[in-house]
């Protein structure tokens, strides 16, 4: 946490895609003072969240912080104690002392910095997935009580609504290892019964269903309209790559060694050492359970590599269920092998020691693209907040092209100066026309001309140059340099006329 106040996302403005769950929660926030516990459970409910987790965790966080940025990404180690929870239940056969020396080593993980250093649910998501997976791997699926497994279908619901537009990976994912382990499980006993098969299946997805079902039936076509935007034929964040690019592209190392660290190295070699004493020590509970965990691993795999558009946090539930599976598995060694726990307790202080840095996430204050992000968007703030308290009607704010200024970084800011207006944002314009309905519609314009350091590649800033020697001849606009960087270009500030 020291580490994002001084050189991470807290160490400048808040940007994407932090800033969108931040301003959700600030929205939220407001709706709190005025409507009180009672108010904002109904506006929840009357206004699903994008992330249902990330969406709670910001305006409790925003609500200790007095609306201050620090106050969500601290309340976000809520879910790295939640997560340790989960891989405490995992390896609950092992003695406390191994189980807290594997916990220590797993503390090393970038990934569990990551859910610290960026306010997005993906981190939480692939890590809720993964260690949901080692928990239902722990227990007898076949044999557990009624309440159990329903809690464990809670947890698995859970997981998926981490991140609702991921749910079908998720759901997948899940229920494939489920089943694999359930199944093998009832293949290996010497008598198994239909009704336990039902039971086992049965309960799970009732838990599961009750999360999952009131979210999807009021917010479905919300995400499914996302997912289309941004997975369709037509997005404009499809990775573009070969095919050996798409197979490889979360088993590079340099990828793997982000966001996994030393689990990147240790998890092949651990999967194997284990399959290995599981085979000899003949214990059919233990392989089914580890069946499970692999085909979950390599459906993560699966859905992932398939997927057009790649990233680092859309891998999240790659690496969350491989980094969850390596603890499993570490757990296995331990107890078969008769590990101490003076060792185990060593052996984890020594990983964490020797593997753990501070510096973690995607955005750092030294990337001079992040500073001139920085230094934009607080030099834009002021006359913009001037030009909206000046002009109360001026209800539409348009934000041309991403970077140096974002819509969501500058709509944060000024919320929480009091002042909140409806931002546009034009980044993945990719026709004249939309930009002249775009125009049509706006009272304020923020343009950046392109080439401006931090700014991005999106369809936008094509048309940025003709775009600016429009609204400067236009007599329905008024505007003005607000910022200039050192190369001489420029952020504009456009007001319409009084109408």
């Amino acid at each position: 946490m020291s580490y994002v106040v001084r050189g991470g996302r807290l160490s400048i403005v808040p940007i994407y895609d932090d800033v969108g769950y931040l301003i959700d929660g600030l929205s939220r926030l407001t709706t709190l003072d005025r409507s009180g516990i009672a108010g904002c459970l109904v506006d929840f409910f009357q206004h699903p969240p994008h992330a249902p987790l990330m969406a709670l965790t910001s305006v409790l966080g925003l609500l200790l912080s007095a609306g201050a940025v620090w106050g969500p990404y601290l309340l976000n180690s809520v879910w790295v104690l939640f997560i340790l929870g989960l891989g405490l239940i995992a390896l609950r056969r092992s003695s406390p002392w191994v189980s807290v020396g594997i916990l220590v080593a797993t503390l090393a993980v970038p990934m569990l910095g990551n859910v610290l250093a960026e306010f997005r649910p993906d981190p939480v998501w692939g890590l809720l997935v993964g260690f949901a997976m080692i928990v239902c791997a722990s227990t007898d699926v076949v044999g557990m009580r009624s309440g159990r497994l329903f809690g464990l279908g809670l947890l698995f619901g859970a997981a998926v609504i981490a991140k609702p537009t991921a749910a079908p990976a998720s759901a997948l994912v899940l229920a494939i290892g489920f089943a694999t382990q359930s199944s093998l499980s009832l293949v290996s006993q010497r008598a198994w019964s239909t009704r336990a098969f039902i039971r086992s299946a049965a309960l799970p997805s009732l838990g599961a269903a009750c999360l999952i079902v009131p979210y999807f039936v009021s917010h479905g076509a919300a995400i499914l309209a996302y997912v289309r935007e941004v997975m369709g034929s037509e997005s404009v964040w499809k990775t573009q790559a070969s095919v050996w690019g798409h197979i490889s592209f979360y088993l590079n190392r340099s990828l793997g060694v982000i966001v996994m660290g030393w689990v990147w190295y240790a998890a092949v070699p651990l999967f194997i050492a284990c399959a290995t004493l599981l085979v000899r020590a003949r214990d059919r509970r233990a392989l089914s359970s580890f069946a499970g965990i692999m085909a979950a691993v390599l459906t993560a795999y699966l859905i992932v590599t398939v997927s057009a558009v790649k990233s680092l946090m859309i891998g999240s539930i790659l690496y969350g269920t491989i980094i969850a599976a390596v603890v499993w598995c570490l757990g296995q060694l331990a107890t078969r092998t008769s590990l101490r726990g003076r060792a185990a307790i060593l052996i984890g202080f020594l990983v964490f020691a020797t593997q753990w840095v501070p510096r973690a996430g995607t955005i750092h204050r030294e990337d001079p693209a992040m500073m001139a992000t920085d230094e934009a968007n607080r030099a834009v703030l002021q006359p913009l907040l001037e030009t909206l308290r000046a002009r109360p009607s001026a209800k539409n704010v348009l934000i041309t092209v991403p970077g140096p200024v974002f819509a969501g970084t500058l709509d944060f800011l000024t919320r929480q100066q009091g002042v909140v207006r409806n931002f546009m944002a034009a980044y993945t314009w990719g026709t004249w026309t939309q930009f002249t309905h775009g125009v049509s519609a706006a009272d304020v314009i923020v343009l950046s001309e392109a080439g401006m350091r931090g700014q991005g590649y999106d369809p936008s800033v094509r048309f940025q140059a003709e775009l600016l020697t429009s609204l400067r001849a236009s007599p329905d606009f008024i505007g003005r340099p607000v910022y200039t960087d050192e190369e001489k270009r420029s952020v504009w500030l456009f007001v319409r006329n009084a109408r």
